[in-house]
């Protein structure tokens, strides 16, 4: 069971990173073609992005700590897509970087209309 470890903690923060994508794009208005109000992005998703980052790196410390207990077929197929997982994982982290600028970029604009509408009203 110890095996497919490394596997479940990558493949979690690949779940993790596309939903931070998903997540920012839909309320950053970043697609989307209708034009609604876009807040800044909240600590939750910054704390969620932290996480992905942890537990997309812990697969590879683990490998190499219990690389002695795995079968030989787990250890051919961590060494054949190490680099290549690696590389998607930041690939992904950026991903979610951009995003989440992207949506804290699209909130400040908005921001500064609903303050601007706000001292007009009254």
């Amino acid at each position: 069971m110890l095996d497919i470890l490394p596997a479940l903690l990558w493949i979690v923060a690949a779940v993790i990173a596309v939903n931070i994508c998903s997540i920012t794009a839909i309320r950053g208005n970043i697609f989307s073609k209708t034009k609604r109000d876009v807040y800044p992005v909240r600590w939750s998703i910054v704390g969620l992005h932290f996480t992905s980052l942890v537990i997309g790196a812990l697969p590879y410390p683990v490998y190499a700590m219990f690389k002695s207990g795995f079968s030989a077929k787990f250890q051919r197929f961590y060494e054949q897509v190490g680099w290549p997982s690696a590389a998607l994982m930041i690939l992904l982290i950026a991903a979610e970087l951009v995003f989440m600028y992207l949506q804290a970029r699209n909130g400040m604009k908005n921001e500064m209309e609903r303050k601007l509408r706000q001292a007009i009203k009254g």
